[in-house]
């Protein structure tokens, strides 16, 4: 009997979790006429505007709603600027618990994070014009705020040039530090914190949010969650923020934060104003409209419009930039449906509706007939050629009607199935289009997203993929145009249109494998951008990083802006340069010359007598100390390093240096490179004779140099990279001048689009010390 109890309660409870649905009506009981509804369906359709969801409510019940295939009811969706008005909300349960109060200065709440000099329109700035995006900084500085390390730190030391509260200016990093706030006010995330007091007692659940770097909700955009779910929090705030007859909002914050505050644009002529949405005054995160109604609103056609005059609420999703033609329709078409009373039952439109509803979807490419290409392309991969790393290759497989759209970038590959005629639906590591993507941190909370694709063929030798990021406004759709070996590549979104050039890639069983290693990082501005540059636009796979050079602390910013390149510790003991000088991080009095400074040179030089660390009474233990303190410092600040090479020879001049060396490197579980390379690492010197050749002659003679490299075994090509400009003009020594023009030209090899094209067509297997070490250890 007692089981039997606990198995009812658990049900009871079950039962209890899942009825969270709000309930359902038909349009006519509520005063909603159907044929509006259906009407407003037609005009979506002819639209130019791409809908994914709608949903309407009356007197606190859905009458209608529906999704365009291949978005559901049980997806989340991108909200967008939506996320404002969750952000605004959490405000207003911290007030109401006493937390703060809108009339809070802002720079209270973070005095580890003010600028040195407090204006006095920051010491004004208060909560309250941060919700009302009245902050008085101008322009928005939400990109800067987004790809800076510190959000606040550079939110508060941007310049307030207006007073607060007294002018309009949409700021999305504004909205961000009430996330901030109310993190530091309750110790918890905004989506934590609103959990107990809005999204449990809605039954909103499964819902996501974007972080900043220091683990913070970013507020103004990043809330994902479904359709329903909006519906939710806009009934909330029609019914004054009670629900299910308990008050769990005060009504006093909900008319506080629905009504306006201040307007976008206060000298805009009349006939502006009465035919605009977003003209009727901005309230606390939240937009007023025209037909007295209040929204919620999130780029590209993310609505949550409340209506009060007709208890209504009408909820949006979209791919729609027009988003005054979007709100456009919803006054033409359902504005009006709202009836003051119950209207007769109208069963021939409510079937209409019902099965326009379930039809709603968004178009599938046509299904063409094959190409014949396809048995020709399919295990085949294209090298990308060109100027970034975000796609290095693209390959497909047609098997079953499906194809298999394989895109490798610098760090993983994403393998990605599109149904021919259908929808393939899949999940994808793959970042697709986003509005605020160049935000640091941006989504790197979610796991995976929710994908569905689907193929054509347009011809014989063109080939279209449609692939919709189903949680997202967003599509990409990919373009491959066959010719031959190449192949041209188009990916379009919403935001932008990329062009790419692809070749044939020889895949070989046991291709040659090439280090492509760029020396000196450190020693100028110029050649620390140069070696960024030919990582970032070329093909170098490996830095070496002088550690007591004078443009260190530089090339540590930039190895942790470019994470991807491998880094080595470049072992110096000389400064060879006649301009520029760097001395041991060690007292090593037998490195040092009669100023400090190391020698410029290892060996005897003519043109540099007495100059040389062979030359003088150098001693192995100053030797090792040196070593000792540059590995130490290049790891505190370049932590992934992941072995030790030799500036000019430095870490094997002698036997005994290089016992010492490969010593102290394995000490520091660090490979040493420059030794026995071949011996200890299967790594072979390649090179051809750089001098006396124009830039292309030396671009040819590397291409030519490829085709030396043997199958099965690994190589290392060892420059320079630079740029020709006045600092590197000045930097030289005796029998090597022309430093800026030679140090060009490797940046020009590096960078080469043919160089590129003849590694893919030569098969040759680009890779990195620590891909070649890391097996080995």
């Amino acid at each position: 009997m007692r089981k039997t109890f606990i198995l009812l309660l658990l049900s009871v409870y079950v039962f209890a979790q899942k009825n969270t649905s709000l309930p359902r009506s038909t349009p006519e009981a509520e005063g909603v006429s159907t044929e509006g509804i259906i009407q407003f369906l037609e005009a979506a359709g002819k639209s130019k505007l791409e809908f994914h969801s709608y949903m309407i409510l009356r007197h606190g019940k859905v009458v209608a709603e529906g999704w365009w295939n291949p978005y559901r009811a049980d997806l989340k969706h991108t909200m967008y600027s939506c996320s404002k008005s969750f952000t605004a909300t959490a405000v207003g349960f911290a007030v109401a618990e006493k937390r703060l109060t809108v009339d809070d200065k802002v720079i209270s709440f973070f005095p580890n994070d003010l600028p040195k000099t407090i204006s006095p329109n920051l010491a004004e700035l208060r909560v309250k014009d941060l919700l009302s995006m009245s902050a008085g900084q101008a322009p928005d500085p939400t990109g800067p705020v987004a790809i800076s390390d510190n959000w606040v730190k550079t939110f508060l030391s941007t310049p307030i040039v207006n007073k607060p509260g007294t002018k309009f200016l949409y700021n999305s990093a504004a909205t961000y530090m009430l996330s901030a706030i109310v993190q530091k006010v309750t110790g918890d995330k905004i989506v934590d914190y609103l959990k107990p007091r809005l999204f449990d007692p809605l039954g909103i659940e499964s819902i996501d949010w974007e972080l900043d770097p220091h683990g913070i909700n970013t507020g103004g955009w990043g809330l994902r969650l479904k359709t329903e779910d909006m519906a939710k929090f806009g009934q909330l705030f029609l019914q004054k923020g009670k629900w299910k007859g308990k008050q769990i909002l005060p009504a006093a914050w909900v008319e506080e934060a629905s009504t306006m505050k201040i307007l976008q644009d206060p000298d805009a002529p009349q006939a502006k104003k009465d035919s605009s949405d977003w003209l009727q005054g901005y309230c606390y995160q939240m937009w007023r409209c025209r037909n007295n109604a209040y929204r919620g609103d999130g780029a590209n056609g993310q609505f949550i419009i409340v209506m009060p005059d007709q208890d209504a609420v009408v909820l949006l999703t979209a791919e729609a930039p027009d988003m005054q033609s979007e709100i456009n329709l919803v006054w033409k078409y359902i504005l009006p449906a709202f009836k003051p009373k119950k209207l007769p039952s109208n069963a021939k439109a409510l079937a209409v509706l019902k099965e326009k509803s379930k039809q709603l979807a968004l178009s599938i490419p046509q299904k063409n007939a094959s190409s014949a290409l396809e048995s020709k392309i399919t295990g085949r991969t294209f090298g990308v050629i060109a100027k970034d790393k975000s796609l290095a290759s693209v390959g497909f497989e047609f098997k079953n009607n499906i194809c298999y759209l394989s895109l490798e970038t610098d760090s993983v590959t994403h393998l990605i199935p599109f149904g021919a005629g259908q929808w393939e639906y899949s999940e994808t590591t793959k970042f697709g289009p986003y509005l605020v993507a160049r935000a640091k941190a941006n989504r790197s909370n979610i796991p995976s997203f929710k994908v569905a694709g689907s193929y054509t063929w347009n011809g014989d030798n063109n080939l279209e993929l449609t692939l919709r990021y189903i949680e997202s406004p967003h599509t990409e759709t990919f373009k491959f145009a066959f010719d031959g070996d190449n192949v041209g590549i188009e990916i379009a979104s919403i935001f932008s249109k990329i062009n790419k050039k692809g070749v044939l890639r020889n895949t070989r069983s046991n291709a040659p494998k090439l280090i492509v290693r760029g020396d000196d990082m450190g020693y100028s501005h110029s050649g620390n951008e140069a070696l960024i540059k030919c990582f970032r636009e070329g093909i170098e796979t490996s830095i070496e990083v002088i550690a007591p050079s004078p443009w260190f602390p530089e090339a540590v910013k930039l190895l942790e802006q470019n994470k991807g390149i491998d880094a080595g510790l470049h072992f110096a003991i000389t400064s060879e340069w006649d301009n520029v000088k760097w001395r041991p991080l060690t007292d090593a009095p037998s490195l040092r010359d009669k100023d400090g400074y190391f020698y410029p040179m290892l060996f005897h030089n003519n043109n540099y007598p007495q100059q040389a660390v062979m030359d003088n009474a150098w001693k192995l233990a100053d030797i090792e100390k040196e070593l000792r303190a540059q590995i130490q410092l290049a790891l505190k600040y370049i932590p992934r390093l992941s072995h030790i090479s030799g500036h000019m020879g430095s870490v094997a001049f002698t036997p005994e240096v290089k016992e010492m060396a490969k010593r102290v490197a394995k000490e520091y579980n660090l490979a040493l490179v420059d030794a026995d390379s071949q011996k200890d690492f299967g790594i072979s010197y390649t090179g051809f004779d750089f001098r006396n050749k124009t830039t292309a002659e030396r671009i040819d003679a590397f291409i030519s140099m490829l085709d030396k490299l043997e199958e099965g075994k690994t190589y290392v090509y060892v420059e320079h990279p630079g740029l020709d400009n006045d600092e590197l003009k000045a930097i030289y020594h005796i029998g090597y001048e022309d430093v800026a023009q030679g140090r060009q030209d490797v940046t020009h090899i590096f960078t080469s689009d043919k160089v590129k094209e003849a590694i893919e067509r030569k098969g040759i297997k680009l890779v990195s010390y620590k891909e070649v070490i890391q097996p080995k250890k």
